[in-house]
């Protein structure tokens, strides 16, 4: 049965196989069998991959977005996190959107099932 997944990207890009391994659990619930409804949220320090200067090559991610993007899978980031880190939404990747804190927690509210990395 088709259901509502959040991938939650809460830790810092680099340095880590947080977020592509968050990316990477993205797209397989995305393509999987039943083909779920994938959101992933870059949310606490996970704001920080959402930059657009952020080298998506170095954390092997072009793959996990292109196969999300084609399940019909989104990207959104936290821009509440993105104030509490001085992150401007100019600097933000041009295929993720920014939501507001009441947006992302009514997300968070209405999925099925979140997965924290």
């Amino acid at each position: 049965m088709k259901q509502s997944v959040a991938v939650l990207l809460t830790r810092a890009p680099y340095g880590r196989v947080h977020v592509p391994e968050g990316m990477r659990a993205a797209r397989g619930v995305a393509a999987g069998f039943d083909r779920h409804d994938v959101t992933a949220v870059f949310t606490q320090d996970g704001v920080y991959a959402a930059r657009a200067a952020v080298d998506r090559d170095a954390l092997n991610l072009p793959g996990h977005i292109d196969d999300l993007f084609a399940e019909d899978g989104r990207m959104v980031v936290d821009g509440t996190a993105m104030a509490r880190r001085d992150i401007p939404p100019t600097e933000i990747a041009p295929d993720i959107d920014v939501l507001d804190g009441a947006e992302i927690t009514a997300l968070l509210r209405e999925v099925d099932h979140t997965l924290d990395f």
